[in-house]
């Protein structure tokens, strides 16, 4: 709805040419309330001519000859074309568009109305994202986004989290979304990017949304846009936001105290003393609470931004600037970041524009060298650094970072805190040879050092009316380089001082090419067309050095080194390594609307890339999707006037991936030392086929067939929106890089094997509950569920593969592709007789876990070991609301995972067993004492990571953000100066509650190395996780 108040303009002045041409037009926008509408973009309809309105809400712009329509655009309210013809002034009233149908979306390669799209895309809600107290933007959504999962593997500030698409595709290649900024890939865009600086997010989710992208798109696409310039006087906007830090909880460890009373109640309901080892214990007078050994005493998070805008007739500007300093809660932990972005857009003339966008960065970062659960483990007598006390008995002088060899075999003198006695026992109360975790860490030092230049440039001509070309050109240059230096024993004792330097060199040169074609016909008729080529080529470039014996710890530069030496064992340390892949591609688009309700979009891409063999590069990706508008039916409009939008969607497409190594279908040559000359010869250096992994020059793409079913609903005037996607996939010819027989001269070898499939489905529901002018509350939630199923694993019906701590998983055709595989336990064994008059295992011992006979033949033995569940989640859930009262608002953040499996570690360690509340409570003690029945004591019997009794359960519900604002008034606002003026406090994991059965202190982390970071055994195992990060915040915001 539009109310316009007008008086007519001169058409000319006599004797005035730019008169005749040009009509100054200005005026106000103001909302329904009749508060002025800041920065609401003011377009001449057909032109690329605009502007923004200032603090009053006024505009003024110059209206070309022949153009006599100006379209409003407000970010949450109905766009507006406005007829100004015989108009110098104009009045226009602008309305909320809740569910905002007919926004832009951003699409691979253009741009298309949400109304109109026939894929899966979603589109970011991005308010608040600005206030979320975390420099990478990969933080700010979590729980926004159905179908896709961010899971936060550790808690260290600087660390990628895992994030997924519709779940795992793969076999050995990467799962990872491909990430797209401003139209071109960057890896790591999510973290290099200040969220400030980003305008939108897209994801695109099905296979015809992302098939223009063909070979990367398999795991679904992550577009950002980032904020440009507009015409208007220049816009100044300053925030800053300032945080503490601390851990949310930590695992219920005994003192040595605590577990002294425990050990002497245990002892005196079996009638037994005191061990040597226990009475050592009570002998040393200390009580170091480890845990709190491996944080920070004040761990702050500081971010300060600035950024201007605007632009005159013919160009447009935005630069912008902001430094973020992540302190974690972890010792030599830490994350600062520098951005710096200019972005120019310019019309060279009424069929040109051109445009250059530089964003270099610069980041500092250092992590732990050690993980949390080494500081869990150490126990509690033993001090950071010898005391008198410790010194005494070990004679290691004091000040020393002690290690539990100083305390073996040593004398220990003290009362018996069972009899009351005194009492002299020699003891090895702790045997590791390695240094105390907090001598680690003071003794390891790795800073890394990152630098990033994003440079892009583009030049679009408008050939026709309804065509126009655009180059766009990139070059993303990234460099990184690490300084490790150990001192003299820092982890074990005998280590000497060692020094190891590496830097990477990468460069991502792109340049993309497109005809774009748009006409509408008889009004009825609405066509867009595509038709592009680009060409990517990367290149890495690797340094290592490795030295040892330094003069002294307080030299850290590698001249310095007694001796540089080339391997490290068997591992190639020093050396220079280089790396390149290029790809070149064709693709096209063709998408038609018949009276904006029949929807239909086709599209095909060919991806030649230089990761597969001469027979194999070029790849084909085609799609095509279909909706239908029934909302614009004469028949639905007509009887159903509270249903605002009803939209069908139905699409296909074929997606790839070659995310892989580089030379995976080459077999690489390696140096080698060949012995030559007469007797026993001299060994000459030369190159040797020597790989651990078998080249394939058959190898192929993979891909994945998508199927995607959707329904859009709107209704009560925009209320309440609804989407729901229901998709199946299958992936066949799966990358994987396989395990052969050693005797052929390689471990390895890439390969495509199997076929898996995935199918789920996503539900995003958005209300706004409350509406008016006081108070508004909106709700969105979303909830998505996927299921996998191995269809065929090139040969064998199952696979086994043995993790790094002696677990195993279960590859099996026609179950899920991961599942844990092992021992059912069905309790404790309570004596020796039970265990006699029973099927038991070989070394099943009272008070063990007691293993079932799954097959019923009266014998435990490795036939009895089945699946033992999954780590795949049985749906992801994430809830937003917003409320905002007069000028307050509040919003807050819920996510979740309900099911889902992992291994936890923890129980592979003596010391949990020992002092960890939750390994100790209700403990089989004997025949007479059973405790709870399922509570083995210590490690008796089987070996428990054969069995369930570590795999819990890893759901949990999240508080992920909670942020409190107030926006002084604008009126308040304009009379100082100001368009606008923010402050508030926010709150990110305020609470987390998870799973009974699960005893650790973080359901996310997950350990992600070697067999973990492969689709057979991915975001299945727990090790040394960090504590979950509790973050509060205060910011301020100002623009003007």
């Amino acid at each position: 709805m539009v109310f316009i108040v007008g008086t007519p303009a001169l058409a000319f002045s006599p004797g005035l040419d730019e008169a005749q041409q040009n009509t100054v037009v200005g005026g106000v926008v103001v909302d329904k309330n009749n508060e002025p509408l800041i920065g609401v973009s003011v377009m001449v309809e057909g032109s690329s001519g605009g502007t923004i309105t200032n603090m009053d809400g006024k505009f003024s712009i110059s209206l070309p000859k022949n153009k006599t329509s100006l379209k409003f655009s407000y970010v949450g309210f109905a766009t507006q074309t406005v007829s100004v013809k015989n108009k110098k002034e104009v009045r226009v009233v602008m309305h909320e568009d809740l569910q905002q149908l007919d926004e832009v979306v951003v699409v691979g390669y253009g741009v298309q109305q949400k109304s109109h799209l026939s894929g899966s895309v979603t589109k970011v809600n991005m308010d608040g994202i600005e206030d979320v107290p975390t420099p990478r933007l990969d933080q700010a959504l979590l729980g926004k986004v159905a179908g896709v999962q961010i899971l936060n593997t550790t808690s260290e500030v600087g660390a990628d989290p895992d994030i997924s698409i519709r779940g795992t595709s793969s076999f050995s290649a990467s799962s990872n979304p491909l990430i797209i900024v401003d139209g071109f890939p960057v890896s790591d865009g999510l973290e290099s990017l200040n969220p400030s600086d980003v305008e939108s997010i897209e994801v695109l989710k099905d296979a015809a949304s992302a098939a223009i992208y063909g070979s990367r798109a398999a795991n679904g696409v992550i577009m950002i846009t980032t904020k440009g310039g507009v015409i208007s006087k220049p816009k100044y906007s300053v925030k800053a936001k300032w945080g503490v830090k601390s851990n949310y909880k930590l695992h219920s460890v005994l003192s040595t105290k605590e577990y002294l009373d425990l050990r002497i109640r245990e002892h005196n309901l079996l009638g037994t003393s005191l061990s040597s080892q226990e009475m050592a214990y009570a002998a040393i007078n200390n009580n170091t609470d480890w845990q709190q050994e491996a944080f920070n005493d004040n761990a702050y998070y500081y971010n300060v931004d600035f950024s201007v805008s605007g632009g005159s007739s013919g160009i447009r500007y935005y630069i912008s600037g902001a430094y973020n300093s992540d302190e974690g809660m972890m010792l030599k932990n830490y994350y600062k970041r520098y951005n710096v972005k200019a972005r120019i857009d310019a019309d060279l003339s009424k069929r040109v524009t051109v445009g250059i966008n530089i964003a270099p960065s610069y980041t500092e970062s250092e992590r732990p060298a050690t993980n949390f659960t080494d500081f869990v483990r150490t126990p509690s007598w033993m001090p950071v650094k010898h005391t008198e006390e410790t010194s005494a008995i070990t004679g290691v002088p004091v000040g020393e970072y002690t290690r539990g060899s100083h305390f073996n075999g040593k004398t220990y003198t003290t009362i018996d805190p069972q009899t009351g006695l005194e009492k002299t026992v020699t003891a090895t109360p702790w045997g590791s040879t390695n240094n105390n975790p907090r001598g680690i860490i003071d003794n390891v030092f790795s800073p890394k050092g990152q630098y990033r230049m994003q440079l892009q440039g583009y030049i679009d001509i408008k050939l026709l009316k309804e065509l126009r070309f655009r180059s766009s050109n990139s070059f993303n240059f990234n460099f990184t380089e690490t300084d490790t230096y150990q001192n003299v024993g820092a982890k074990s004792a005998g280590d000497s001082n060692r020094g190891y330097y590496t830097s990477s060199k990468s460069i991502n040169l792109a340049s993309e090419n497109t005809l774009n074609y748009s006409k509408k016909f008889k009004g009825i008729h609405q066509l867009d067309g595509l038709l592009g080529a680009s060409v990517y080529k990367y290149t890495n470039k690797r340094t290592g050095i490795l030295g040892f014996d330094f003069p002294t710890d307080y030299i850290h530069y590698l001249s310095a080194a007694g001796r540089i030496d080339q391997y490290e064992g068997t591992t190639l340390r020093t050396g220079t390594w280089k790396n390149d892949n290029a790809m070149v591609s064709y693709f096209s688009r063709v998408n038609y609307a018949l009276k904006d309700r029949y929807l239909l979009s086709v599209s095909l891409r060919t991806d030649g890339s230089s990761k597969f063999g001469k027979d194999n590069k070029w790849g084909w990706f085609p799609s095509v999707s279909a909706g239908w508008r029934i909302s614009e039916e004469s028949f639905i409009k007509e009887r159903a006037k509270w249903l605002n939008q009803l939209k069908l969607r139905l699409s296909y497409g074929v997606t790839g991936t070659d995310a892989i190594e580089s030379y995976a279908n080459t077999d690489l040559l390696d140096s080698a030392g060949y012995i030559l000359g007469e007797g026993n010869g001299s060994v000459v250096s030369g190159l040797a086929n020597n790989s651990a992994s078998l080249g394939n020059r058959a190898l192929q793409w993979e891909q994945t067939n998508q199927a995607n079913f959707g329904l859009d609903i709107s209704l009560l005037n925009n209320r309440i929106g609804l989407t729901f996607d229901y998709y199946y996939s299958i992936t066949k010819s799966l990358l994987y890089q396989k395990t052969v027989n050693s005797i052929a001269g390689y471990t390895q070898a890439w390969t495509n094997e199997g076929k898996l499939r995935n199918r789920g489905f996503e539900m995003e529901l958005t209300t706004y509950n409350i509406n008016n002018r006081q108070f508004k509350w909106s709700t969105s939630f979303n909830l998505s569920l996927t299921r996998n199923r191995l269809l065929d694993l090139g040969g064998p019906s199952e696979q086994v593969t043995p993790g790094s701590n002696k677990e195993y998983y279960i590859a099996r055709v026609g179950d899920p592709l991961i599942q844990f595989y092992g021992f059912k336990t069905i309790g404790v064994w309570k004596s020796q007789e039970e265990i006699d008059n029973n099927p038991h295992h070989i070394n099943d011992k009272p008070g063990g876990l007691r293993i079932a006979n799954t097959n019923g033949d009266d014998v435990i033995d490795d036939n009895d070991r089945v699946p033992l569940g999954n780590p795949y989640p049985d749906f992801i859930w994430g809830m937003t609301n917003t409320l905002k009262y007069r000028d307050f608002d509040l919003a807050f953040t819920l996510q979740g995972q309900v099911g889902g499996k992992v291994y936890n570690t923890d129980n592979n360690y003596n010391e949990f067993r020992m002092w960890n509340t939750k390994y100790v409570a209700n403990r089989w003690l004997s025949v007479e004492y059973p405790g709870d029945g399922k509570t083995p004591f210590r490690d008796n019997g089987i070996q428990h990571s054969l069995t369930d009794y570590q795999i819990e359960d890893a759901g949990f519900i999240a508080l992920r953000d909670v942020t409190l604002g107030y926006d002084l008034p604008r009126k308040a606002a304009r009379k100082v100066g100001l368009s606008k003026l923010r402050v508030y406090v926010s709150a990110q994991n305020l609470l987390y509650l998870w799973s009974d059965g699960y005893r650790g202190i973080n359901p996310e982390a997950r350990y992600a190395s070697g067999v973990y970071r492969t689709a057979m055994a991915r975001n299945a195992l727990q090790r040394g996780a960090f504590p979950i990060q509790r973050t509060f915040s205060a910011g301020l915001n100002i623009n003007f």
